[in-house]
């Protein structure tokens, strides 16, 4: 399994947790009711034929991991996010339908950690992985990110700024962009 280790600031210390069922990287993340949610994520490179549908519920209280619903399908290099509650993935790389080739995508979907269940939602309108995010006043902002699979120079990083309103499922117009393309945060 993959390592997990917890920083204690009090004490200036780390400490060793039980690991990760399945090693990931470029996995997605976020906490609700004090229990982290690690989803998708990448086994060896950085395609979507690499990427996993796993969802996975850890509770540092019990150092314990659950296997949650899986991603209505695979993805790394996916942004999460939670406004009340629930948690929304948003873009990445996936792979194609057939399962051979990687496409980025804009997908946008909604886990309910209290029914374990996945919805859809709509599409980010900027295709793109490897972005940030981060939530204000309900709202989610997904910033930057790049606009093709792979490692720079060979995709190319946005300045793009979008917001996404859950409570309506609306994207806004495009946001005032950053100073310069970034990604990978």
């Amino acid at each position: 399994p993959g390592l997990v280790y917890e920083y204690d600031p009090a004490s200036d210390k780390w400490t060793k947790k039980k690991g990760i069922p399945l090693r990931v990287h470029h996995q997605a993340q976020a906490v609700v009711n004090n229990k982290i949610y690690v989803f998708g994520g990448c086994t060896k490179g950085i395609f979507g034929d690499d990427a996993v549908e796993n969802t996975w519920e850890y509770d540092p209280a019990a150092d314990s991991w659950k296997a949650m619903a899986p991603i209505p399908g695979r993805r790394c290099s996916a942004v999460a996010e939670t406004v009340n509650g629930k948690v929304y993935l948003i873009g990445g790389i996936e792979t194609f339908e057939n399962g051979k080739g990687t496409r980025i995508t804009g997908k946008n979907q909604v886990f309910d950690p209290a029914t374990n269940t996945w919805a859809s939602r709509s599409l980010m309108p900027t295709a793109r992985n490897h972005a940030f995010i981060g939530a204000v006043n309900g709202k989610i902002y997904v910033i930057g990110g790049r606009l093709a699979a792979g490692m720079i120079p060979f995709s190319s990083n946005t300045d793009v700024v979008e917001e996404y309103d859950p409570a309506t499922d609306t994207w806004a117009t495009v946001k005032q962009r950053m100073s310069t393309p970034r990604s990978g945060g």
